[in-house]
């Protein structure tokens, strides 16, 4: 939002200051949402206090979200009317949250679908899912994150959604990332933002595309055409992003077991993790309490599931 402010008034490129908030609001997007014309879950806005009244009247199963946050930090899945949540006091980026969103639980596939723009043109570049251990409904999305291929049934669809979402958005520059679901009636926005995505995705690109995501964001914002839009992709294998979380719970490191087993693995490009024998090590409830991220690639998204079992059944979480 202040980037876009300071350009507006520095008159330098970047996107509307006026759209600003409603791409980093999640009320905002959402209020937004409806005047476009944009089908967004039903929603309130309440105090902390009044969440399980709205979770009630929204209807259950509901999701509540704090309404700066990112990484699904503080997000709660509200499933019926005996469960109270458990709220933060402070968001991902240490603001008190005085506020909480809630909304309808929309069951579907959890996509991500990235894009690059200029000029107010866009382009896909990509598309994720975002796949679940069990059919459960969920509020922590992390598990394993696959890249879809092109002649993925729901890809065109995806994909001319989220062009109208840039454009009622008024995404005229640079990357962006929204998260849509796509149910049997079609597909919801969930989120978006106006950056390139986190998880490792741009780690990916730089090691199996022709996409420069730092070069190719920084020209634009530098007055440059980075040539993104016409250029081939070059995608030279199917991605796939492992996540390893804990869910069993929470505790002292002894040891991730397995892990410098899996770093040698055919097909894995990359472990990261931050953990330490004698960190505490929280029950996994957003990106940022992930064990690790362990990037993959195949010959074909089979390749990369039979790989995601691999690892799982390699490493081994130790607590004390």
């Amino acid at each position: 939002m202040i980037a876009d402010e300071l350009s507006a008034q520095l008159r330098l490129p970047g996107n509307p200051a006026r759209t600003a908030m409603a791409r980093r609001s999640k009320i905002e997007m959402r209020r937004w949402a409806h005047r476009a014309g944009l089908r967004v879950p039903a929603f309130e806005l309440v105090p902390g206090p009044e969440v399980s009244a709205a979770a009630a009247r929204i209807g259950h199963p509901a999701i509540v979200k704090p309404q700066h946050g990112a990484g699904s930090h503080g997000v709660v899945m509200v499933p019926d009317a005996t469960v109270a949540p458990n709220l933060i006091s402070h968001d991902l980026f240490g603001n008190p949250i005085g506020e909480w969103m809630v909304e309808r639980y929309v069951r579907g596939r959890e996509l991500a679908v990235n894009s690059f723009s200029h000029d107010g043109r866009h382009r896909i570049l990509d598309i994720w899912e975002y796949r679940q251990p069990s059919s459960a409904d969920y509020d922590q999305p992390y598990w394993d994150v696959v890249q879809l291929r092109p002649t993925d049934p729901d890809w065109a669809l995806a994909a001319e959604f989220v062009e109208r979402v840039l454009d009622a958005y008024q995404v005229q520059l640079g990357p962006c990332h929204t998260e849509i679901k796509i149910d049997q009636s079609g597909p919801w926005l969930i989120e978006l933002a106006s950056r390139l995505p986190g998880a490792h995705i741009v780690d990916h690109w730089q090691a199996h595309s022709a996409i420069r995501p730092y070069d190719d964001t920084l020209a634009a914002y530098l007055g440059e055409d980075p040539g993104l839009l016409d250029r081939e992709l070059g995608f030279d294998a199917a991605l796939g992003i492992c996540c390893l979380r804990n869910d069993d719970r929470p505790g002292v490191l002894v040891d991730l077991h397995g892990l410098d087993d899996v770093r040698q693995m055919p097909g894995v490009d990359a472990v990261f993790s931050s953990l330490a024998p004698g960190d505490h090590v929280p029950l996994t409830r957003d990106l940022n309490s992930l064990l690790a991220f362990v990037l993959v690639h195949g010959s074909t998204v089979e390749d990369v599931d039979i790989l995601f079992r691999t690892i799982r059944n390699q490493v081994r979480l130790e607590l004390k």
